[in-house]
């Protein structure tokens, strides 16, 4: 809030800009119809009021240069008030003397001092006024000598001089403590006006910071239908600035939010949910409620939209689905298994002995060998099965990422070039450790697992269009630190539609394997607390699998998860 001073010195900007165009005003218009105040200057009436014309400007001036050079404006101010007074009394001794038009400079003199130094200034410009109109009295009584005209006019009778007076003075005192009093008034109404809007101000950006702070998303929309609000939270979730969306239609910026918001079902569901698709194409799962904007007469103007973004929890409940879904299918596929090794392995013998019999001719001998292979064949799926469903403790030691992905990417690479694959590798710099608590030999089958798999998926392309690409940056997991790594491929990707089943057991996609592979990384990367998730890709066109790993901390691990045995498993895409 402004002190008393910086108000002092305002007050005095605007008496420097009433004294000039008072001056202008009056003086000048007096010379101005007096034409023979420019045909005789040497007149002293006429040089008199051309002074003073001239050193009011010029003390205007010296005023002003005074107050940029941030003086003591109390000192100033007084400074201004005599010689307001002086320039008046002047004023009135060559212009007729209480018969003068400048009398009434005096009560304005007295309003500016009240104004500009409150009651008491006004009081004591009063008493000056006084001394000034008994001086000017004693001139006009022609007791003391004009100082200025050598022909002083004509003397006026003592009755008239001392009325002039008494009315001029009590005036003057009347106006000095009428001003000072409303001058007072003035500046106690400024500073609760100030007050008031300082903490209106207060109140605003206390109002700000709040919904700028909030971590859901908030819009609000007029009765028309244009958006009238967007916090920071709602940018970042929708990736639009409040520039380009303010003013505009709801319904053309989210036409699923305005369907629920303003549509003829407003109210009826207190949480609803839709997506959302963001100017970059990708897609977030929004929660979002709508509530009535009513104004100060709680009348409805609008609406208010507060949503966040729901895409992180529903993968959880899409992976703690899945997650609970392998697990019913292990189960009864281990048992299943179980029960059909034993035949297998009765199958197995007796073929074998049958086998050996010299009796047996070639065409019989040929297709015992189909039956022993085949059985082979199912006997070391029903082996990886079981290393899938039994698994093993882990052996978790803190382990640098980028130490890892570098070892499998250098026996990778002859594999890569053997393909004609084009390996694009992105990893932190080596200034930033990237520590975690992995099985480094679980961790390492599911990486070869991804890196066969992509190069499986670009194998079809032409040689210019084989490219895998390989990341490891920081991310979150929940609230936690984590690394990413990501796998990605320049194949055909993966089907929306398939993506839900990608991690099944026995679900593949290739003319070959077992369909345990990618089952095995989602087993693996959830012992490790961790997650694996396909994704849509962001560099290349094929299919994205991403791998977030939590990172290392100092807090030794909770428990003792365990691992599929990290035997060679067929990958499946």
């Amino acid at each position: 809030m402004p002190s008393t001073r910086d108000r002092q010195r305002d007050r005095l900007k605007g008496l420097l800009v009433f004294r000039a165009v008072l001056v202008t005003l009056f003086l000048g218009s007096a010379v101005a119809l007096d034409v023979r105040t420019f045909a005789s200057v040497s007149e002293p009436r006429n040089l008199t009021l051309l002074g003073l014309i001239v050193g009011t400007y010029a003390l205007t001036i010296a005023h002003g240069l005074a107050l940029r050079q941030r003086l003591k404006p109390q000192t100033l101010a007084w400074a201004q008030i005599l010689g307001d007074l002086g320039v008046t009394t002047i004023l009135a001794l060559v212009s007729g003397g209480f018969d003068s038009l400048f009398l009434f400079f005096f009560h304005l003199t007295i309003i500016n001092a009240a104004i500009v130094l409150g009651r008491a200034g006004g009081l004591v410009a009063s008493g000056l006024t006084v001394l000034s109109l008994s001086y000017l009295a004693l001139v006009s009584a022609g007791i003391l000598p004009h100082p200025i005209l050598s022909e002083p006019p004509a003397l006026q009778a003592w009755r008239t001089i001392a009325y002039e007076v008494v009315v001029n003075s009590v005036g003057g005192i009347m106006i000095a403590v009428l001003a000072g009093h409303l001058a007072e008034r003035l500046g106690e109404a400024t500073e609760a006006l100030q007050r008031r809007d300082i903490d209106l101000q207060e109140l605003r950006a206390l109002n700000e910071h709040i919904l700028s702070s909030l971590s859901s998303g908030l819009l609000t929309v007029d009765g028309r239908g244009n958006v009238i609000f967007m916090n920071r939270a709602a940018e970042e979730i929708t990736s639009w600035t409040s520039k380009h969306v303010l003013g505009r239609a709801l319904s053309e910026l989210f036409p699923n939010l305005a369907d629920a918001a303003l549509g003829p079902h407003f109210g009826k569901d207190p949480r609803l949910e839709s997506t959302f698709t963001r100017p970059d194409g990708s897609q977030v799962h929004l929660g979002f409620s709508v509530s009535p904007l009513r104004n100060s007469e709680s009348v409805e103007v609008g609406r208010i939209i507060i949503f966040q973004d729901l895409s992180d929890i529903r993968k959880l409940e899409e992976q703690m689905k899945r997650s609970e879904r392998l697990a019913a299918v292990g189960q009864l596929s281990a048992a299943i298994a179980h029960e059909i090794r034993n035949p297998l392995a009765s199958i197995s013998g007796s073929v074998e002995m049958l086998h050996a019999d010299e009796a047996i001719d070639d065409e019989n001998r040929l297709l015992m060998d189909i039956v022993l292979r085949e059985v082979d064949r199912l006997n070391g799926l029903i082996t990886d099965f079981l290393a899938y469903c039994q698994p093993r403790p882990l052996r978790a030691e803190r382990r640098d990422l980028r130490e890892l992905l570098e070892e499998l990417l250098h026996l990778y690479r002859s594999q890569a070039e053997r393909d004609r694959i084009h390996l694009d590798v992105d990893l932190i710099p080596q200034s930033e450790p990237v520590e975690a608590m992995v099985d480094a030999e679980a961790l390492r089958q599911i990486l070869w697992n991804l890196l066969i798999n992509a190069g499986d998926a670009v194998r079809s392309r032409a040689p210019e269009d084989r490219q895998v690409r390989v990341e490891l940056n920081a991310t979150t997991l929940g609230q936690q630190p984590a690394w990413v790594i990501a796998i990605e491929d320049s194949g055909a990707g993966v089907a929306s539609d398939l993506r839900d089943r990608i991690f099944e057991p026995f679900f593949t996609t290739k003319d070959h394997g077992t369909g345990l592979g990618l089952a095995t990384n989602f087993r693996l990367a959830e012992s490790h607390g961790g997650r694996i998730s396909v994704e849509a890709p962001l560099h290349l066109k094929g299919a994205r699998f991403e791998l977030v790993i939590p990172a290392a901390t100092d807090s030794p691990p909770e428990s003792n998860p365990r691992l599929p045995s990290p035997e060679a498993v067929e990958e499946a895409s």
